[in-house]
C-alpha cells in the first residue's frame, strides 16, 4: 500500500495509506479507525485492500489527528474533530479521483463516518463495525467514575490494556454537539450495512439494532460470539463486508 499524507483544514498532516488497484474501479472506499487504533487496523488493512481491489474498489485508510503517525494531541480528541478530519479526507479523495465514495468505520470511527460522513454527497454507502450511537451509555459504562469527573470539567490520565493515556473533558462534552437522529435522516435513501458482535463487551448490540431500525435501507448482521473486535472473526467480517458490497454497489 502507498504512503502519503493529507493536510487537514486546521495545517495538521493526517496519515494515510492507499490501494488505488491499475484495474478499473468504480468506488474509493475511506476507511476509519476506531479509538485508541490506527489506519493499519492491527495489521489486517492489507487484506481487506486485497478483498476490495477483487471487486473494484480502491482503499484510502487515515489517521485521525493525534493518533497513529498524524499530527496532533490525542488528548484532544473529540468526535467533532475526528468528523471534521474525515471530511478533509473525503474531499480531498474525491478531488483526486472523482469517484464515489463509500465510508466503513470501526467503533468510534463508526460514530465519526455518521458525525462527518452522512451530509456529504459524493458518499454512496455507509459501512459501520461495532459502532456506538448511545455514547453516554456506552461510555460511562466504559470509563465509570471516569466519565463523571470528565462531565464535570477534569481531564484525566486513563489507562488500558495498550497503557495510560491523557483525555480532556472535550472528548465528553463534545456528545451533545451530535445528534444521532439527524444523522439517519441525512443518510436518506444510500444503503448501510452494519455488523455488530452478539457478544461485544464494549458497545453493546442494542447500538447495532438501533441504526438498523432508525435508517431505511440497513443490512444488519449481528455475529454469535464475536466480541467487540471480533477476534478470530476479522476475516469474516471482511468477507461479510465485501459480499454486501458486490450485491448492493
Amino acid at each position: 500500500m502507498e504512503k502519503s499524507w493529507i493536510i487537514s483544514s486546521t495545517g495538521l498532516r493526517l496519515a494515510v495509506l492507499k490501494n488505488i488497484p491499475a484495474t478499473e474501479i468504480s468506488h474509493i472506499l475511506i476507511a476509519c479507525h476506531g479509538f485508541r487504533g490506527g489506519k493499519e487496523n492491527a495489521g489486517k488493512i492489507t487484506l481487506l485492500a486485497e478483498k476490495l481491489s477483487q471487486i473494484g474498489i480502491g482503499l484510502v485508510a487515515f489517521d485521525f489527528e493525534g493518533s497513529g503517525e498524524s499530527e496532533g494531541e490525542f488528548s484532544r480528541l473529540t468526535i467533532s474533530k475526528q468528523a471534521q478530519n474525515l471530511k478533509d479526507v473525503i474531499r480531498s479523495v474525491y478531488k483526486e479521483y472523482k469517484l464515489p465514495i463509500i465510508l466503513l468505520g470501526r467503533s468510534l470511527g463508526g460514530t465519526t463516518v455518521l458525525a462527518g460522513g452522512t451530509d456529504e454527497d459524493v458518499v454512496a454507502a455507509y459501512i459501520l463495525w461495532s459502532t456506538p450511537v448511545q455514547l453516554r451509555e456506552t461510555f460511562s459504562k466504559i470509563m465509570g467514575d471516569a466519565y463523571n469527573q470528565m462531565e464535570n470539567g477534569n481531564g484525566l490520565l486513563i489507562r488500558d490494556e495498550n497503557g495510560a493515556f491523557r483525555l480532556e473533558p472535550d472528548f465528553i462534552q463534545d456528545f451533545s454537539n451530535h445528534n444521532m437522529n439527524k444523522y439517519f435522516e441525512q443518510i436518506g435513501n444510500r444503503p448501510v450495512l452494519v455488523i455488530h458482535g452478539q457478544s461485544d463487551e464494549i458497545v453493546k448490540p442494542i447500538n447495532a439494532t438501533g441504526i438498523a431500525q432508525a435508517v431505511k435501507h440497513a443490512s444488519i448482521n449481528i455475529i454469535e460470539g464475536a466480541d467487540h473486535r471480533f477476534s478470530g472473526q476479522e476475516e469474516h467480517r471482511m468477507d461479510l463486508t465485501v459480499q454486501w458490497l458486490k450485491e448492493n454497489i
